[in-house]
């Protein structure tokens, strides 16, 4: 059957159950722009009776990041898990993809903040573009912090050895131990470009192998890092800013061209479930 016959077939078995008018409706929509989306899903169209439960996951997602309330996916969601009830019952398909994925938490308080393109780019004009080291520093840590998305507790541990500043283009490696394993992130020249400004002034002391150092030259503390990115965010006039938020700035980011798998990889994250905290609701708070 095609997925227009399903419909009607949907439409059908929801009279049947007596279902309110106004119900069928939503329904009929939430499972017909499913449908659209998964028609423009690798520009290969997937039918719905081929459907699983990584589709419906990821559907959800991108309802997220495209600034649908966390409401209005659940609603989806539970429409599309409808569906595929019925269709279990109908024999069409063996299971319900949508019943392994999870509605998204609707407790109340405040959403994640998350930096415009505008206020990072205040942010990082609020350290200037001194020639002096401490400039150089805090500007590559919020570069950092902004292109990778960064712990401050993996930030104040990278060494020299961790990066890779090739013209143009570089990486860092965060996480070399049996248990996280070795993330490798990408980043840009602009973060290139801070580091490798920094790496030249950097304070040098005796026995002390971290990249980012105070002015004694001591490793710098997570406490500083915090300290630094909030009076930055002060003197740029943002409010509700912290390293966290330079974190959940990043992720929101990447969840645009990229899947939550491979951004919670990226993050740092043992699985995809930990990355609700960054499926930020802009209708929120």
């Amino acid at each position: 059957m095609s997925d227009r016959d399903l419909l009607v077939r949907f439409e059908e078995c929801l009279v049947g159950i007596g279902m309110a008018p106004a119900t069928i409706t939503n329904y009929l929509a939430d499972v017909r722009a499913f449908s659209q989306w998964l028609g423009n899903l690798y520009h290969v169209h997937i039918s719905l009776l081929n459907v699983a439960a990584v589709h419906v996951q990821r559907y959800c997602q991108e309802l997220y990041v495209s600034r649908r309330s966390t409401a209005t996916v659940n609603r989806r969601l539970q429409a599309i898990r409808k569906f595929y009830d019925l269709a279990v019952q109908a024999g069409w398909v063996s299971q319900n993809p949508a019943r392994e994925v999870d509605r998204f938490d609707e407790r109340s308080g405040a959403s994640p903040r998350v930096l415009t393109v505008e206020e990072a780019c205040r942010l990082l004009h609020a350290v200037g573009n001194g020639a002096d080291g401490l400039s150089r520093r805090d500007r590559a840590i919020l570069l950092l912090l902004l292109k990778t998305g960064l712990k401050v507790s993996e930030l104040i541990s990278l060494h020299e050895d961790d990066l890779e500043l090739d013209v143009g283009r570089g990486y860092v490696l965060i996480g070399q131990d049996l248990q996280s394993g070795v993330r490798c992130l990408p980043i840009g020249s602009e973060t290139c470009a801070a580091l490798r400004n920094y790496m030249r002034v950097r304070a040098s002391a005796q026995n002390v192998d971290e990249l980012f150092v105070n002015r004694q030259g001591q490793p710098l503390s997570a406490r500083s890092v915090h300290r630094l990115v909030s009076n930055y965010a002060q003197a740029a006039g943002l409010e509700g800013v912290s390293a966290h938020t330079l974190r959940y700035t990043f992720a929101h980011g990447a969840l645009k061209h990229a899947d939550a798998s491979e951004v919670a990889r990226m993050l740092g994250l043992r699985d995809v479930s930990g990355m609700r905290r960054y499926l930020v609701d802009p209708d929120r708070g």
